[in-house]
C-alpha cells in the first residue's frame, strides 16, 4: 500500500520512540509494527495551530494487553473482546486436537465444525470495532462492508482478515479524527527480530492485506499514489468528483483531498468523472501542477481507458421499453449503427452531442450544434449476469465530452445498448450501480515530465 501522508516529520519522531524502546522493559519480547502520526489542532476558522501533537500506536496487542499508556487506545473494548472469544474458544480447541484413529471423513466433519465456529467468533469480534472516519461518522465493519461494495472477490468467504483494525494506521487515524485533529505526517517501523518480511528499525507503509481494505473508508480516499505535486485516487461510485451546488453536494473527492491535505490548493481538480462512475482521478496539490495536468487533458495528451458492462449483446438491437436512446436525437435519428454487428470486436464511435436544456443533465445528439465525441472500443466478452446477457467493453475516449461513454453505449448511433445501471440513458435495478470504471490513466508528471501510468480494477465483475 502507498503512504497516505508525507513521512519526514513522523520519521523524526519515530527515531525518538526507538530510543525509548531501547531503554524500557515495556516492549520486552514484542515483535511488530509501531506507528507515529503527527497532527495539528484545527482552529474554529479552519486554520491549523502551530503545535505538533504526536500520536503513537503499536500493532495488535502484547503480553495479552490491548492498551498501554502513551499509545492510542485499541478500537475495541478488551473485556468485550475476551467475552466474544470465550464463547467458542473451548470448542475450537477441542476440535483442533486430532483424535486417535480418525478417518478421513471424520476429519472433514471436524474441520468444517471448527471453521464454522471460528467464523462465528470472528463475526462477534468484528461487531466490537468502531472507527471514527474523516467526516466524524462512526463506522462498524458492517458499514464498511457495504461501503466497499463487498461482493467483490477480495475475500472469498466475505470475512475480513483476522486482525483488521489492529494495525497502527487505522488506530492512529481513527483517534485523530475523534479528537478533531488534522493529520500531517505518518510513519511506521518494525521492531523486533529480523525475519523474511521485516527488518528492525526499517520503515514500511501500511499493509496491503489489511489496511488497504479499511483505510480508504476511514480517510474517505483510496489513495493509489501521492507525492508533493499530485495525488491519484480511486473514486468510488456515488461520490462527486467536484463540489456541486448547495450544501448537500459539498462532499466530494476535491473537498476530501483538501480536508486531508492542509497545503492543497482550493481547486486541485484537473478532470472529472460522473458521480456514478468509479475509478482513477488525478489532482494537483499546487497551482502549477494543476495547470499542467489540466492542459494535458485539454490537449488530449492523457491516455484513458474505461471498463464497462453494457446491458445486452453487442450488435443486437436493444428492446428496452421507453429506452432513453430513442430521445438522443432531436432529428429523429433512431436507426441502429449498421457498422456494429454481433461479430464486431472493435471500432470507433463518433457522436456530436450537447446538453438537453429541457431535461438536464441529459445529453442529446445534435449534428449541427453538438460537440464531437470520439471513442475507441473493444469487445472483451459476452456473458450472463444475474440471468441476463451482458457484454464487457473496454472504452478509450479520445475526447472528454460530458456523458461521452454513456452516450456511445446508449445511443442508437453507437451500440444502442446502455451501460448496466445507467439511470439516465437506460435502467437501474434496486441496489445496482453504474458499471463504468476508469481503469487506466497515463500522463506526464507536471514537475519531472516522467510518464506516469496507473491501473485500477473495478469492484464489479466484468
Amino acid at each position: 500500500m502507498f503512504y497516505q501522508l508525507p513521512t519526514d516529520l513522523a520519521e523524526k519522531y519515530s527515531l525518538d520512540l526507538m530510543k525509548e524502546l531501547e531503554t524500557t522493559d515495556l516492549m520486552s519480547g514484542f515483535e511488530g509494527m509501531f506507528g507515529v502520526l503527527v497532527c495539528k489542532e484545527k482552529n474554529q476558522d479552519g486554520t491549523l495551530g502551530e503545535k505538533e501533537i504526536i500520536l503513537r500506536a503499536f500493532s495488535g496487542k502484547f503480553n495479552g494487553v490491548w492498551n498501554h499508556e502513551g499509545f492510542v487506545p485499541a478500537l475495541l473494548d478488551q473485556s468485550e473482546y475476551d467475552k466474544a472469544v470465550a464463547i467458542n474458544d473451548d470448542m475450537i480447541h477441542e476440535l483442533t486436537e486430532v483424535p486417535e484413529n480418525e478417518t478421513a471423513e471424520e476429519k472433514i466433519v471436524r474441520d468444517e465444525k471448527r471453521v464454522a465456529l471460528c467464523k462465528q467468533s470472528l463475526e462477534r469480534i468484528y461487531s466490537l470495532y468502531k472507527f471514527t472516519c474523516f467526516d466524524k461518522s462512526k463506522k462498524t465493519f458492517s458499514h464498511i462492508k457495504q461501503m466497499l461494495n463487498y461482493n467483490a472477490a477480495r475475500v472469498e468467504d466475505k470475512l475480513f482478515p483476522t486482525g483488521l483494525g489492529d494495525c497502527c494506521a487505522p488506530k492512529l487515524f481513527s483517534y485523530a479524527f475523534s479528537k478533531n485533529l488534522q493529520p500531517v505526517s505518518l510513519a511506521e517501523f518494525y521492531w523486533g527480530s529480523p525475519n523474511a518480511n521485516f527488518e528492525p528499525r526499517k520503515f514500511y507503509p501500511p499493509c496491503d492485506a489489511k489496511c488497504s481494505l479499511i483505510l480508504p473508508v476511514i480517510l474517505g480516499l483510496d489513495i493509489l499514489y501521492r507525492d508533493k505535486d499530485i495525488i491519484v485516487v480511486n473514486k468510488p461510485s456515488g461520490v462527486l468528483a467536484v463540489p456541486g451546488r448547495g450544501p448537500d453536494k459539498q462532499d466530494c473527492i476535491v473537498n476530501r483531498v483538501r480536508n486531508l491535505f492542509a497545503d492543497c490548493i482550493e481547486q486541485p481538480s484537473a478532470h472529472r468523472l460522473d458521480m456514478d462512475t468509479s475509478g482513477l482521478l488525478v489532482l494537483g496539490f499546487s497551482t502549477e501542477a494543476q495547470r499542467s495536468l489540466s492542459i494535458q487533458f485539454q490537449n488530449s495528451e492523457v491516455e484513458k481507458k474505461y471498463i464497462a458492462v453494457i446491458d445486452g449483446v453487442l450488435g443486437v438491437k436493444c428492446n428496452f421499453e421507453n429506452h432513453a436512446a430513442d430521445k438522443l436525437s432531436p432529428n429523429g435519428l433512431n436507426d441502429s449503427n449498421p457498422e456494429i454487428t454481433p461479430n464486431s470486436t472493435e471500432g470507433k464511435i463518433e457522436l456530436k452531442c450537447r446538453l438537453d436544456i429541457e431535461n438536464r443533465p441529459h445529453q442529446i445528439y445534435d449534428e449541427e450544434y453538438g460537440k464531437n465525441g470520439v471513442t475507441l472500443w473493444k469487445k472483451l466478452r459476452i456473458w450472463k449476469m444475474n440471468g441476463r446477457n451482458v457484454t464487457s467493453i473496454e472504452f478509450e475516449p479520445e475526447t472528454g465530452r460530458t456523458h461521452q461513454l454513456r452516450l456511445a453505449s446508449a445511443s442508437c448511433l453507437g451500440f444502442g445498448i446502455p451501460i448496466v445501471g445507467d439511470n439516465l440513458y437506460g435502467k437501474q435495478e434496486e441496489g445496482e450501480r453504474l458499471m463504468l470504471h476508469s481503469s487506466y490513466l497515463s500522463f506526464k508528471h507536471p514537475t519531472t515530465g516522467e510518464k506516469m501510468e496507473f491501473f485500477c480494477e473495478p469492484d464489479f465483475k466484468y
